[in-house]
């Protein structure tokens, strides 16, 4: 009961802030993947809840990093670790990060971009996000430093194709299970996780203000003109090339299968 407490705790924290995720495609379905975080309300909720009264100065830091550059400065440290290691290293060559936190202000901001030559180098550019976090927060940029909540910047899995001239945005523990139902296989913990998601909901019910007002958008634009989106919520923009979608934590948490799979199908030409 306590870990249910626990975790429902953590949700409300996260949970009040607004995420985007971004992928801007080139006329190869090479471009840039963004994923921002705006925690800013989540500092200011830490803030009120902290000491009256605290001589320690307040943190503002502006902090860009270039995995790049990282990667180059501890070459000979990389060199030691295991190939796969090295491998999964190497996905962050062109990786930025960007944090920005004003704790007199209640601004506290990260933003990741990747930028890629081919759709292959994003199809599980989420895995790559966790090591991201790690990396900046052994620099000095995390836990420590940033602050409250930067434990817990994790995105979900996912996993992106484009084939058939659509584009998937698959969540990759639904499609993980759906291939293992397929098989004959049967998740014995899915029962378990029913019962503390629904415990969990309970629990944050009396915060439905504050997760209808925090929001998770989706924002692709493509070098074609889009042909169909399979989720209705979904705006299309004038030009017909970039596809937008708001949805707010609280429904999200409501009926998390809205976003097991969202594809997108463009014109042929």
């Amino acid at each position: 009961m306590k870990k249910i407490f626990l975790v429902a705790f953590l949700s409300i924290v996260f949970v009040s802030c607004n995420v985007q995720e971004r992928i801007l495609f080139d006329e190869n379905m090479g471009g840039t993947y963004e994923m921002s975080f705006d925690l800013s309300a989540m500092l200011e909720v830490a803030s009120k809840n902290g000491p009256a009264t605290s001589d320690k100065p307040k943190k503002k830091i502006d902090t860009l990093i270039v995995f790049s550059e990282m990667l180059t400065q501890f070459k000979d440290s990389i060199a030691t670790l295991p190939p796969k290691k090295q491998e999964e290293l190497a996905k962050l060559e062109n990786m930025t990060m960007h944090m920005q936190m004003d704790e007199e202000n209640n601004v506290f901001k990260f933003s990741t971009t990747k930028t890629f030559n081919q759709f292959s180098e994003i199809a599980f550019v989420s895995d790559q996000m966790d090591e991201v976090f790690n990396m900046a927060k052994n620099q000095g940029v995390g836990a420590k430093s940033a602050g409250p909540g930067s434990d817990m910047l994790k995105t979900d899995k996912v996993i992106y194709t484009f084939e058939n001239n659509t584009f998937s945005r698959l969540d990759e523990k639904a499609k993980n299970l759906k291939d293992a139902n397929g098989r004959g296989e049967v998740d014995e913990t899915n029962t378990e996780e029913d019962a503390q998601g629904d415990m969990l909901k309970g629990m944050l019910a009396e915060f439905d203000d504050m997760l209808k007002n925090s929001n998770m958008t989706l924002e692709y634009s493509f070098p074609k003109q889009v042909k169909s989106v399979s989720n209705k919520d979904a705006k299309i923009s004038e030009d017909g090339k970039t596809v937008t979608y708001n949805i707010d934590w609280k429904t999200l948490l409501d009926d998390k299968k809205i976003l097991e799979t969202f594809e997108v199908t463009l014109e042929n030409q």
